[in-house]
């Protein structure tokens, strides 16, 4: 058995696994007799079929597996002996395709196309950027006043703006006059206007280093590869329609991040990081760092169960990415912060629409990604680090 790289352009190589006959012979002929031995057919006692018989039925089938297997394990083997930066996983090279009869041939060559990842060299200060703090206006506090005013409005002594209502509202905050009752709302709204700060944020930097960061891809080779990887829910049509716009994008912003990363392992998410943000998002109201070791240790069972959800553990690993990230590239992007109210902040996301416009958009948009490639943010955990080959 042999294996050759060929280069074929600067982001594009053809691997060549050469296997002769006697490379698989002695496993297909081990696999047959295995065969033979648990054999049972009318006419012969219990494995002692004839071993000519037993390859006449199950000879090609044996033999295509026990070939597929020593091509992957070879090409697997070539990929991270030789340390590859590849991009998705290798395919069947079009330009080199040939057939291949194992029975009736002493060698056979099966050629495959890999495409390398880009080396990038970039620096994030060079990359201008704006971010926006948003603050609780006087109208904006004004209005939620009213709000939880009407929501109270059939308890005569909740309808006031006192020391009743200010405590319905913030129970055990002693919150004594109006001026306090505005700033303890002020501070509950930028909490939350805070979550949509930081998804702008981040999804504007990403834009922006997907379109000044400049790099070639191998748009051919991942044009294909998105067709193979969707086992036929994507067409070649499909792709050549939202290459541009969509999946090209999200592949060289995976390409951008997976940079930073490698530069900054601490990116990296650690199952520790996992489990602690999983306690503080399902259990926010729990002082843990005050918990008896009874009470952790049931935490911790929870935790158990919950992470056994590769989906849920996906969701959390992504938040979790999406916010070291975002705090990495503030600290690193040149970025001029700028202090608005709620409405100028999505005027200036969506200068045309209003609030309640801007978040149908978003509900869309989010809908339609669903059926796209998604956007990698540094997924893979300090466990997951091995190269892997699609067979």
């Amino acid at each position: 058995m042999n294996t050759t790289q060929t280069a074929k352009s600067d982001l594009l190589a053809t691997i060549q696994v050469n296997l002769v006959k006697a490379d698989y012979e002695a496993d297909v002929n081990n696999a047959l007799k295995e065969y033979q031995h648990k054999a049972a057919m009318p006419g012969f006692r219990p494995g002692k079929v004839p071993f000519g018989m037993i390859k006449k039925m199950y000879g090609q089938t044996v033999l295509m597996d026990k070939l597929n297997k020593k091509v992957s394990e070879a090409l697997n083997n070539y990929i991270i002996d030789n340390k590859l930066d590849i991009i998705g996983y290798p395919l069947p090279d079009p330009d080199k395709e040939q057939p291949v009869d194992p029975e009736n041939q002493e060698e056979s060559n099966f050629f495959f196309e890999i495409a390398l990842k880009p080396v990038l060299d970039f620096e994030l200060k060079d990359y201008q950027i704006d971010a926006y703090h948003i603050v609780a206006s006087d109208d904006e506090i004004e209005k939620t006043i009213s709000r939880i005013r009407e929501n109270n409005k059939e308890n005569e002594q909740l309808a006031e703006l006192n020391e009743d209502l200010f405590n319905k509202v913030f129970p055990n905050q002693e919150i004594k006059d109006l001026d306090t009752f505005k700033k303890k709302i002020a501070e509950e709204m930028e909490k939350q206007y805070a979550v949509e700060e930081e998804r702008m944020f981040l999804n504007k930097a990403i834009e922006k280093l997907e379109e000044e960061i400049k790099f070639d891809m191998p748009d051919s080779f991942l044009k294909r590869w998105l067709v193979e990887n969707s086992n036929g829910k994507i067409t070649a049509e499909d792709v050549e329609k939202n290459y541009d716009n969509t999946y090209s994008k999200s592949f060289r912003w995976q390409l951008i991040e997976e940079a930073i990363v490698k530069q900054n392992p601490d990116l990296i998410i650690t199952e520790e990081e996992t489990r602690t943000y999983m306690k503080k998002t399902f259990f926010p109201n729990m002082n843990i760092d005050e918990m008896d070791d009874e009470m952790k240790q049931r935490l911790d069972s929870i935790v158990d169960s919950l992470l056994k959800d590769d989906q849920q553990r996906q969701n959390v690993n992504n938040q979790l990415a999406d916010n070291k990230v975002s705090a990495f590239l503030r600290e690193k992007m040149n970025v001029t912060v700028k202090e608005v109210d709620y409405e100028t902040f999505y005027k200036a996301i969506m200068p045309s629409s209003s609030p309640e416009e801007k978040e149908n958009v978003e509900e869309k948009t989010e809908d339609a990604e669903t059926s796209k490639t998604p956007k990698s943010r540094a997924r893979k955990t300090k466990k997951d680090v091995s190269t892997e080959t699609k067979e």
